[in-house]
């Protein structure tokens, strides 16, 4: 009979929370846990959901899966009828439906030493795991200082006197341990106070200091001050911070596959190559499209783009192609390679090739991780979420990265603005850019150094560990 601990694990349905939490899990196996993912019933998650998930299963033989059963037909139905337009409510509202599978499974197997969730689980599979007595962690995919604004939002919100977050624009708002921002780069969700998100996204933030413990995907040399804000208690004035643990980076390794980008990079010279990504699911409008392949033409400066059609606007990879301004591909085929995102791209192969100069990225936290591993400035151009809050942190804490040109939220970045800042990233004046090579340097060792014997991460899972009863 096996004596080896439990820990079961419900990922979120974002395959940019599903890869890290799915790596997480990879770490739990060979640290000599018992490791079970707990998944919804595979008609009710997405085609991308359930490859992701077989290919883990086949490279991790001795991570169990678990599926839940569907929500009773008169439930699934019900949800239907009333499902809300926003997504976040619609995922709120499935989890919630799998909360009596997830105590029926929890309940049958009293031997889990803990259950560890999706950061935005709280509300059903964290409750579920104190209802039945089992400690329920969460798994922070973004970095601490999202977690600082999380965690104080709800405070911040409730003691606000008149008009609503959106009115107060660019004026700077502080959290603990995070550089003052703008209040427009707050998650969309805070900034009207008279919808059903609003209420929905505050309930999640203050439940989740009920969480046992939360595990970040960040390296606490990186973050040294958001880190010591939520453990010295100061982004909950009224209620302790859960115990944190830095166990970043948790991503997805480089895999060695070939790439025709790959061979196009070989014959590229060192640094001069503009990457350029923004993510899995992050798109532009047609119009933007056509705006920053008019700056990049005129930069003159190479590079290497991830194309992702704006929704329903292109089907197979050549309309993508088609998307572009006429000629374009011509005028730039001597230093610039198109690749449509239905191709899969080895990002962090790219990241890490000595050809890659600069990243313009969508401020996506896996990718900044990856960024800064690799040792790549970035230029930032956030679209969603707590991107926006991620670009403060890149530009104004870390300084290895500058904001994209004449950006607004909702707004077009005009094809001088995009030449201007690929010039600026690219033809940076040799004492900037040493500059900020030295502190990439600095961070790209800190991140190796993680997992290393003795190194922060390794430390901070074993502290996880060994709390386990």
């Amino acid at each position: 009979m096996s004596t080896a601990r439990m820990v079961v694990i419900v990922p979120g349905q974002s395959i940019s929370h599903l890869i890290p939490m799915l790596e997480f899990a990879a770490i739990c196996l060979h640290g000599g846990l018992e490791v079970t993912v707990v998944v919804p019933d595979p008609t009710l998650t997405a085609p991308a959901f359930r490859s992701t998930l077989c290919r883990y299963a086949s490279r991790l033989p001795s991570l169990s899966v678990h599926s839940l059963p569907p929500p009773p037909a008169q439930q699934q139905s019900l949800n239907a009828a009333s499902a809300p337009a926003h997504p976040f409510i619609r995922m709120q509202a499935a989890t919630r439906s799998q909360a009596p599978g997830l105590r029926d499974f929890l309940l049958s197997h009293p031997a889990v030493h803990a259950l560890v969730a999706d950061m935005l689980d709280v509300v059903s599979a964290v409750d579920v795991a104190a209802e039945v007595g089992v400690p329920g962690y969460l798994f922070f995919s973004t970095d601490a200082a999202t977690l600082s604004v999380f965690l104080g939002l709800p405070s911040f919100c409730s003691t606000r006197s008149g008009g609503e977050l959106k009115d107060l624009g660019d004026a700077p708002v502080s959290f603990p341990g995070v550089p003052p921002m703008p209040a427009s780069h707050l998650v969309d969700a805070v900034l009207d106070s008279g919808t059903d998100l609003y209420a929905a996204s505050l309930d999640v933030f203050g439940r989740m200091a009920a969480a046992s413990g939360i595990l970040v995907n960040t390296i606490e040399a990186l973050e040294s001050s958001a880190v010591a804000a939520l453990r010295d208690g100061r982004c909950l004035p009224d209620r302790a911070t859960p115990p944190v643990y830095c166990v970043g980076p948790v991503a997805a390794e480089a895999e060695e596959r070939h790439h025709p980008c790959l061979p196009w990079l070989d014959a590229q010279p060192e640094r001069s190559v503009v990457f350029i990504c923004f993510g899995s699911r992050c798109t532009v409008s047609l119009e933007q499209i056509g705006e920053m392949a008019k700056g990049l033409e005129r930069s003159g400066h190479r590079f290497l783009w991830v194309l992702r059609a704006p929704p329903g606007s292109a089907g197979e990879p050549d309309a993508t192609l088609s998307l572009l301004p006429e000629g374009f591909l011509a005028r730039t085929v001597d230093r610039g390679l198109v690749v449509t995102a239905s191709s899969w791209v080895p990002q962090v192969q790219v990241l890490r090739h000595a050809s890659t100069g600069a990243f313009l990225s969508h401020c996506g936290w896996n990718s900044t991780m990856e960024a800064v591993g690799a040792g790549v400035p970035m230029v930032c151009w956030p679209l969603v979420a707590e991107q926006w809050m991620n670009k403060v942190y890149i530009v104004e804490e870390l300084k290895v990265g500058v904001e994209v040109r004449g950006y607004k939220r909702g707004g077009l970045v005009t094809a001088a603005d995009v030449d201007a800042t690929v010039r600026q990233i690219m033809d940076m004046e040799p004492e900037c850019r040493q500059a900020v090579e030295d502190r990439l340097a600095v961070m790209k060792e800190s991140t190796a150094a993680a997992w290393k014997e003795g190194g922060s991460s390794r430390t901070a899972f074993a502290e996880f560990v060994n709390q386990m009863e």
